[in-house]
């Protein structure tokens, strides 16, 4: 024992207590023990054990431990008495007495071992006491639903959560038949009516469980209604943006291919009639048909290809490429609309560098950047760089041009966004160009992005998976 035991003996004075006397002096070596004598149930202090000796007579002992019980529950009571008595005092069991010490038979350490027991046995219930205490306390306030049912279905236990859900008292529920269903022990929806007439739909998680001594279902039910609901909504919206989505590409693609055959009827015969024709007139009005022909099938074809990405129906064939022989590919096509500009165009990169793409997507890629550029740019320089770390290959176009806004950046890549749109727009386009570069980047799994600050240039950074060295 690691601190001191407090005994309380309450006894007749008119007997002699020195039994106790001389077993609680013999206890005193191997444990500090005390022990007081008194003739009354005014307990001076709780004790650790308390001894009611028969010496009171039965009716009036039992009525000693009556009082002391109702006022300290949890204090451990022995009965003493002599062999001859335990037939008549058994009964004394049960009402609070934990065991019995023989004062006639019973040697110091049967004494011993009867306190220590009976100090066991009553920490372990009172240890049991509040660890239910505890449970039933969190059950009862838990905003989850908790039915206890026995292996036929009846209600045996509900908290006043479940209560609420099923909208009955306790008293209501108890023996009847549950109204909460599960297949099985795995958690599963269940939709169950409300008395005041209102649906719930719940999540009901089934365990199996030992409840007075019977095996029974513990369901956890919670009230997912409300959440239920949300997203049944979320699904019903994200259908009909999905089905408005697709509308909108096969319109865009229909539309595309129903304009394209008669355009390039008309570009074609404003090329016969620009061959066929000596007057200056007619051959102006054939160069500016097939000019803007030429102008509006770009953007039809600009269309066709952003709802191609957007379907994901374009599909790279991916392959080691060079990206230096792209870049020069790329730079010779344009090099028409440098001339006579004010500003330099130039490449920088190792001639080594090999990225994993497609070279039509890359080429594509580097004209619709490099193209915007010179289009943004009057005068200063556009540099076309390439560099490979590790495992990536990351290219940039930088320009001296007009840049952009800040609170434009986040809107750049979006399909038919300008910066400058309506009739007053300073330069043409359809807002396609960069929306289709960046499905192509991500198309090969590569990332872009833009910087740029008004009136100093723009830089955008892609960034392709890199061929290894061998």
């Amino acid at each position: 024992m690691s601190h001191s035991i407090n005994i309380i003996l309450i006894s007749n004075p008119a007997f002699s207590t020195d039994w106790i006397q001389d077993h609680v002096d013999a206890l005193r070596g191997p444990f500090p023990i005390s022990l007081e004598v008194l003739a009354s149930a005014n307990l001076p202090f709780v004790p650790d054990l308390l001894i009611v000796d028969s010496s009171f007579g039965y009716e009036q002992a039992r009525s000693l431990m009556s009082d002391i019980l109702m006022n300290h529950p949890r204090i451990p009571i022995l009965v003493s008495l002599t062999d001859g008595e335990i037939e008549q005092w058994d009964h004394l069991v049960r009402h609070g007495a934990q065991d019995f010490v023989l004062t006639d038979s019973d040697s110091s350490s049967s004494f011993r071992r009867t306190i220590v027991n009976a100090l066991d046995r009553s920490a372990i219930l009172h240890s049991t006491q509040e660890a239910e205490t505890r449970l039933r306390t969190v059950i009862e306030n838990i905003s989850d639903g908790v039915l206890i049912i026995d292996s036929t279905g009846i209600i045996i236990f509900a908290n006043p959560a479940a209560e609420f859900m099923l909208g009955r008292s306790l008293t209501e529920l108890y023996g009847l038949k549950t109204p909460v269903e599960t297949k099985s022990l795995k958690p599963e929806f269940v939709r169950i009516e409300h008395v005041l007439g209102e649906a719930l739909t719940l999540l009901v998680t089934p365990s199996p469980i030992t409840w007075e001594g019977q095996s029974g279902i513990l369901l956890n039910m919670r009230d997912v209604t409300a959440e239920h609901k949300s997203r049944s909504l979320l699904e019903a919206a994200r259908e009909k943006a999905q089905k408005a989505a697709d509308m909108k590409s096969a319109f865009l693609a229909n539309m595309s291919h129903e304009l394209r055959l008669p355009l390039a009827s008309i570009i074609g015969f404003a090329q016969l009639i620009e061959e066929g024709t000596d007057n200056p007139d007619f051959t102006e009005f054939a160069e500016v048909i097939q000019e803007s022909g030429n102008r509006l099938l770009h953007t039809i074809n600009s269309v066709l290809e952003a709802t191609r990405l957007d379907q994901h129906t374009i599909h790279p064939e991916v392959g080691p490429v060079l990206v230096r022989d792209i870049a020069d590919e790329v730079l010779r096509s344009l090099s028409s609309l440098m001339v006579g500009s004010d500003v330099v165009l130039s490449a920088d990169g190792p001639a080594h560098i090999q990225a994993q793409a497609d070279s039509a997507f890359l080429s594509r890629i580097l004209t619709n950047l490099i193209g915007n550029a010179i289009k943004f740019t009057s005068k200063g320089s556009i540099l076309l760089k390439w560099k490979q770390t590790q495992d990536v290959v990351t290219v940039s176009v930088s320009d001296t041009g007009i840049g952009i806004d800040q609170a434009f950046l986040t809107d750049v890549f979006r399909p038919f966004t300008q910066e400058s749109s309506g009739p007053g727009r300073t330069h043409e386009g359809t807002g396609l160009g960069l929306s289709i570069t960046k499905g192509l980047v991500e198309s090969m799994e590569g990332l872009i992005q833009v910087s740029s600050e008004k009136g100093k240039g723009s830089t955008f950074t892609f960034t392709l998976p890199a061929v290894q060295a061998q």
